[in-house]
């Protein structure tokens, strides 16, 4: 028939002369088992554009620690420089990290890509109190300083990490420099738990 004559993407049209193409019919798209929220994602193996899961656009890939709680910060342990800060209470943890609960010192990420940010809320005894914070893998400080001082409006900068590693690598955040005038322990009271934080997103 006349209207069969011209195809598009191996579609015939209709009576009407109509052309319906969807996105799989296209010679370099491959879908299989459709499923709600899914999107095109380039495959380089096979060269065509193939349906996936969003589990990184849905907060699936991130591991957060820091709910805003009204809790004194632990009275062992000291904070001076080369000591690790803790944090308090993981909130999600979609990235399989091995981490405990309630206040938190290392966490012990799998293999891959990780963006990581931190920011502490440690309390000084004047006004001129300031202390700076890095990440630590165990061995080096890695990535960018934070610091933090004891006006409340100067809770603290963010400390940044990009860790790439073959295996298991545990991360902890840690004074970096001879802190100034800060509260011991027992006296810090419950400002790191209210606005202290950790966010790490697993890349790719």
């Amino acid at each position: 028939m006349s209207h069969n004559k011209i195809t598009v993407a191996g579609q015939s049209p209709n009576t009407s002369g109509e052309i319906t193409v969807n996105v799989e019919n296209l010679d370099d798209v491959n879908i299989t088992s459709v499923s709600n929220n899914q999107v095109l994602q380039y495959d380089n193996a096979s060269a065509k554009w193939v349906n996936a899961d969003t589990s990184a656009l849905s907060g699936g890939t991130v591991l957060f620690i820091g709910d805003g709680s009204s809790t004194n910060y632990p009275t062992t342990g000291t904070l001076g420089n080369g000591d690790s800060i803790k944090f308090y209470n993981p909130l999600y943890n979609g990235i399989s990290a091995t981490v405990g609960t309630g206040w938190i010192d290392s966490i012990t990420l799998p293999a891959g890509d990780y963006l990581c940010n931190a920011v502490v809320g440690l309390t000084f005894s004047t006004s001129n109190g300031v202390a700076n914070y890095r990440w630590h893998d165990g061995t080096n400080y890695v990535g960018t300083q934070g610091n933090v001082k004891e006006d409340e409006e100067t809770i603290g900068s963010v400390a940044s990490l990009y860790s790439s590693s073959a295996s298991s690598i545990t991360l902890s955040v840690r004074i970096n420099s001879a802190p100034t005038d800060i509260n011991a322990p027992s006296s810090q009271g419950t400002r790191q738990a209210q606005y202290g934080y950790i966010e790490i997103r697993k890349l790719g």
